[in-house]
């Protein structure tokens, strides 16, 4: 009777075991599996696993086992492979394999070998030199363009300036070289302190029409850009804004309006859209608006510009769930070197979720708002209110007169320069729209040419008056 309690304690002992075993081998912490190793140096390879019976561990290069007669390598108790004197024919690809009763698990390593006085990398098969450029905890990459404008065919008037891009992204980091019309670009800047992959012309001419292009290198492959550059003669007229648009539209409250400005440059032209402010409470921060004759006015972000085959382009205003602080005047700006035309429109927001009232954002003192009030009134009141009404539009007038003698004409950057050509901090005083002798009306209205007159532009940088043609830069 004993021996059977003995006995079957026994086996409780080994089913407890059995359940408690952790399994097949598992890795433990983070591995990193590019290891970059100095000739002459040692090193070691990590096994970081953990299993329940302790795994054996097996280590092979390239597939073929290392045995025992590699005396260089050594693998330790705890499944390091421990490399003396490294040499250049070490680099390779290293796999560790743990194994116990329940399954197996493969970590795999590169070793990467450098020798630093001859300046020489073996990865794999490569032998390559030694490159700053190169980051050799990465794996390498060719090429790749990650920015390229959407057009490859650019025109610029005489005296301009062009920027061309050509950003990518590799391992090792790419080299950039430009050429014009096949002939090489001899670039004397220093590239540390300005990006290869950007091709600076200052104060072009007609002689540097041509074709323009980028390669960009690696040890590990080449890809290459090309643009077409025109240069044509100084613009000699301003953009047109084409009629009807923008056309005075109407929304259902929380829908979806847009609005469409069609401009004819001789080339692409900048354009933006404003918006008059009807609530100055609703502007934190009045530093962001631009005033016109005593109206504000909020820029608002404009997306992209596009050139249809007719030679005009065409730029949408979406506004998406639209309120009430929607409605109002909006205003599209078509501008080159030679000046800058508007046109407006209304948006009118229909009744609301919880009003019956239409939404245009119009001034309260607008005629209709007070016919009630006219209608109830005796008409001596009337007269009175009239005469008040008549003194205070005389008054009103002289003060606008005066204060339009004193506004300043605001000049818009010159579009043949290749920067930002709007910001989003405009100033009260110091950034004031050129003014018209049209007024810009307060009620809504059939689409209207505003500020028709030019302002002349200068059409060279103040920073490019003496650079001399021919001058190519990153």
């Amino acid at each position: 009777m004993a021996y059977l309690r003995q006995w079957l304690l026994l086996v409780l002992v080994q089913v407890i075991q059995i359940c408690t075993a952790s399994g097949p081998p598992r890795v433990i912490g983070k591995v990193h599996h590019r290891h970059i190793a100095k000739v002459g140096r040692n090193t070691k390879l990590l096994c970081p696993v953990e299993a329940d019976p302790p795994p054996l561990m097996q280590w092979n290069k390239n597939n073929h086992n290392i045995p025992n007669g590699w005396t260089r390598f050594k693998v330790s108790q705890d499944g390091q492979l421990r490399i003396r004197g490294i040499e250049m024919d070490d680099a390779g690809t290293y796999v560790c394999k743990a194994i116990n009763g329940f399954g197996n698990i493969k970590i795999n390593y590169t070793l990467i070998v450098v020798d630093e006085e001859k300046g020489i990398v073996k990865q794999d098969n490569s032998l390559y030199n030694q490159s700053p450029d190169e980051d050799l905890r990465k794996e390498g990459a060719p090429p790749v363009f990650t920015e390229l404008p959407k057009k490859d065919h650019i025109v610029r008037p005489v005296g301009s300036s062009v920027r061309l891009k050509c950003r990518a992204t590799g391992n090792p980091r790419p080299h950039v070289t430009w050429f014009f019309n096949n002939q090489l670009i001899q670039i004397d800047e220093d590239p540390s302190k300005h990006p290869q992959w950007i091709l600076k012309l200052q104060n072009v001419n007609e002689l540097e029409t041509g074709e323009y292009t980028c390669k960009v290198s690696n040890r590990l492959g080449q890809i290459n850009h090309t643009y077409t550059l025109e240069v044509i003669e100084k613009i000699k007229t301003k953009p047109v804004l084409i009629s009807p648009h923008p056309m005075n539209t109407t929304v259902d409250y929380g829908g979806t309006a847009s609005f469409q400005c069609r401009v004819r440059s001789v080339v692409q032209p900048h354009i933006q859209w404003l918006k008059r402010v009807e609530d100055l409470d609703s502007i934190p921060n009045l530093n962001t608006t631009i005033e016109v004759k005593g109206q504000k006015f909020v820029v608002l972000k404009t997306g992209e510009v596009w050139n249809r085959p007719d030679g005009t382009y065409v730029n949408k205003l979406l506004i998406t769930h639209a309120t009430e602080s929607d409605g109002g005047m909006y205003i599209c700006l078509g501008a080159n070197s030679m000046g800058y035309s508007f046109r407006s429109a209304f948006l009118t927001v229909s009744s609301g979720p919880n009003t019956g009232l239409s939404y245009t954002n119009q001034d309260s003192s607008s005629p209709k708002n007070h016919l009630p009030l006219f209608i109830a009134v005796p008409s001596a009141i009337i007269g009175m209110g009239l005469f008040g009404v008549l003194l205070f539009y005389i008054r009103r007038r002289r003060q606008c007169n005066n204060q339009g003698s004193n506004l300043k004409i605001q000049r818009f950057p010159v579009p043949t320069q290749d920067k930002d050509f709007y910001t989003n901090n405009y100033h009260n005083n110091s950034n004031m729209l050129p003014i018209s002798r049209e007024k810009i009306p307060k009620t809504p209205t059939p689409s209207v040419d505003l500020y028709s007159d030019i302002s002349s532009v200068s059409q060279h940088h103040p920073h490019h008056h003496h650079h001399q043609h021919n001058q190519y830069s990153y």
